[in-house]
């Protein structure tokens, strides 16, 4: 059976930024709904099923004045997912390497389903704006 990001839950309260987007100074407030929408829209609904809030005060309790800072970032399940989709290549257990799949994860050299390091911080990033081009 093929996992796909409909059929998880991927919405977490708090998450690891991973990639800042700036929006200019003029653009309307329609606009940046409008993104906000397409970012964390479901993958059947056009979106990019990712995580997204604005930049907030070092408070952590409201955003910043004047700023159009927002932060981007992605569930656990939709990184290991997004992993597969963008065709990263992983080092198995057996010592070959080898497209990511999520429903072979196990197979993995580091993969846990408990840690979070198994992949890096660049291929995160690069996870998220693959998302966020495509």
């Amino acid at each position: 059976m093929k996992v796909t990001l409909s059929a998880l839950d991927t919405s977490e309260s708090s998450f690891t930024p991973l990639v800042v987007i700036e929006l200019a100074q003029d653009v309307k407030e329609e606009t940046k709904e409008w993104l906000k929408n397409r970012i964390i829209a479901k993958k059947k609904d056009g979106g990019a099923q990712l995580l997204f809030r604005p930049l907030l005060n070092k408070y952590e309790q409201e955003t910043l004045e004047n700023q159009n800072l927002y932060l981007v970032g992605a569930s656990k399940i939709r990184m290991l997912l997004g992993a597969e989709a963008v065709g990263l290549v992983k080092e198995c257990n057996d010592n070959t390497m080898r497209a990511f799949t999520y429903r072979t994860r196990q197979n993995f050299k580091g993969f846990d389903d408990n840690n979070d390091d198994f992949l890096t911080m660049a291929e995160c990033q690069f996870i998220i704006k693959h998302e966020l081009e495509n």
